[in-house]
C-alpha cells in the first residue's frame, strides 16, 4: 500500500483518506462508498519542483465496467501540493508548537465551542515560549550563517506573535481598557533601548558625579530612557549628575525636581477609575509643562549644555511630538512615547489613526520587512499583514 507523507496532507491509498486539503479529496466519511465506485487516489511526484500532483482517478478503464458510474465534483480537481523540507535545528520548535496546537484543539473538542480569551491568551503565551526558547538553542548551537538567520527569523516572528496577541486578544478581551502598557512592555522586550551595557559603560567610566555631568554619552542616555519610559533609571540618573559641581545651579535645582517628578509618574491600576487615573495625569503632566517653561525661560538668558540637555528629557516626558521624534529612532519607538506621554488611555481601535501620523515621519523606504509587518499590523490593514507574515516565514502566517 503505497502512503505519502507532508506536513500539509497523509494519503493512503485506496484504503482511507485523512487530509487537510480544503475541499477534501473525498467527501468525510464517504471513503468505502467512493472505493465501491471505481475511485481511488493517484499522484505524480516532481523531484526537481518538490512537489506532487494529487487526484481522483478511476482503478479501472470506464469500457471495462458493467455498470455505469456516478461523477463526482471532485473528479474534476487537481492537487497540487509542496514538500516542505524541515532542518534539524527546528524540529524541537515543530513538537512544541504542535504540542500546543493538539492541546487547545483537545480543549475545542472537549467544549463543543469556541475556546475563549483566557485560554487564547494561555496558547499564545505557549507559543511565545516556543520561539524564545528556539531563540536559546539557537544562541548555543555552532556559529554559521545559517544559524544566525534564524535566530533572527525566530526573534521577527516572537515580535509579530507578541504584539498580535496584544492587539488581538490582550486588549479586546475585557482585560484592559488601555493598550500603553501592554504596547511599552512588547517594545522593550522585543526591541530593548537603550542597552543596559551603555549604561554600565557609562557608570563604570564616571568614578564621581562632575565626571558622569561631563561624559558627553549620559544626556543622550538619559533622553533614551525617558522615551523608552524607563521613570525609575531616569531619577537614578539624574540623582546621580544632580551633586556635580561642574552644574549650573539651576541645572543642578532642576535635575533633582525632574528626578522626582519621574518617580511621581502616575500609573494606572485596575481598582482605580479611568475618572480618577486621568485626573492624577493632567496634574503630574501640568507640573512638566511648567518645569518646561522655566527652564526655557533660563535658557533665554544663558547657554547651558546640561540644562539644554535636561529640557529635552522633560520635553519627552511631557508628550512634545517634535522632542519625541528628534530622540526616537525608529516609528515603534516614537509610537511608544506618544501614547505613553500622550495618550496614557488609548485604547487599541486608536492605534492605526496614531501609528499613521507616527509612519509619515519615516521614510518607509528604509523599513525591514519586520517595520512593514509590524506597521500593517498596528494599521489594522490585515491582507498586507499576512504577505508580510508569510515572507518572513511560512509557519507565521500559518498560524
Amino acid at each position: 500500500m503505497a502512503r505519502l507523507g507532508t506536513d500539509k496532507f497523509v494519503v493512503e491509498r485506496e484504503k482511507e483518506v485523512a487530509t487537510r486539503l480544503s475541499p477534501g479529496v473525498f467527501p468525510t466519511g464517504r471513503q468505502s462508498e467512493w472505493s465501491a465506485q471505481n475511485r481511488t487516489l493517484t499522484h505524480s511526484v516532481h523531484p526537481l519542483t518538490n512537489s506532487v500532483a494529487l487526484c481522483v482517478a478511476g482503478k479501472q478503464p470506464r469500457e471495462q465496467l458493467k455498470t455505469e458510474i456516478r461523477v463526482y465534483e471532485q473528479d474534476q480537481r487537481i492537487y497540487v501540493c509542496g514538500f516542505g523540507t524541515t532542518p534539524d535545528e527546528r524540529l524541537s520548535f515543530i513538537n512544541d508548537t504542535h504540542a500546543v496546537f493538539s492541546a487547545i484543539q483537545s480543549i475545542m473538542d472537549a467544549r463543543e465551542t469556541h475556546v475563549g480569551a483566557d485560554a487564547l491568551l494561555r496558547m499564545s503565551a505557549l507559543y511565545r515560549e516556543a520561539m524564545l526558547r528556539q531563540v536559546r538553542v539557537l544562541q548555543d548551537a555552532r556559529d554559521s550563517e545559517f544559524v544566525r538567520s534564524e535566530s533572527d527569523v525566530f526573534q521577527a516572528m516572537h515580535a509579530v506573535w507578541h504584539l498580535l496577541e496584544i492587539v488581538y486578544v490582550t486588549t479586546n478581551s475585557g482585560l484592559s481598557a488601555s493598550v500603553v502598557p501592554y504596547y511599552m512592555e512588547w517594545l522593550n522586550f522585543n526591541f530593548p533601548a537603550p542597552a543596559a551595557a551603555d549604561g554600565e559603560r557609562i557608570i563604570g567610566s564616571s568614578p564621581d558625579s562632575n565626571a558622569l555631568a561631563q561624559n558627553p554619552d549620559v544626556w543622550p542616555y538619559v533622553q533614551k530612557l525617558a522615551l523608552r519610559g524607563h521613570v525609575t533609571t531616569v531619577a537614578n540618573m539624574l540623582e546621580r549628575i544632580a551633586p556635580a559641581q561642574v552644574l549650573s545651579a539651576a541645572a543642578s535645582r532642576w535635575a533633582r525636581e525632574l528626578a522626582q517628578t519621574a518617580r511621581d509618574m502616575p500609573l494606572a491600576s485596575s481598582d482605580e477609575t479611568s475618572g480618577s487615573f486621568n485626573a492624577r495625569w493632567r496634574r503630574w503632566n501640568s507640573g512638566l509643562q511648567s518645569m518646561a517653561t522655566n527652564i526655557g525661560s533660563m535658557l533665554d538668558k544663558a547657554d547651558d549644555d546640561a540644562l539644554s540637555a535636561l529640557a529635552m528629557v522633560v520635553d519627552v516626558m511631557r508628550g512634545d511630538a517634535d522632542s519625541i521624534s528628534r530622540v526616537g529612532d525608529t516609528w515603534q519607538d516614537v509610537l511608544g512615547a506618544v501614547l505613553l506621554y500622550s495618550e496614557p488611555t488609548a485604547q487599541t481601535e486608536r492605534l492605526p489613526a496614531l501609528a499613521q501620523l507616527v509612519l509619515e515621519q519615516f521614510e518607509s523606504d528604509d523599513f525591514t520587512l519586520v517595520d512593514r509587518t509590524l506597521a500593517a499590523l498596528v494599521r489594522h490593514e490585515l491582507p498586507e499583514f499576512l504577505v508580510y507574515c508569510n515572507q518572513i516565514d511560512a509557519w507565521l502566517s500559518a498560524h
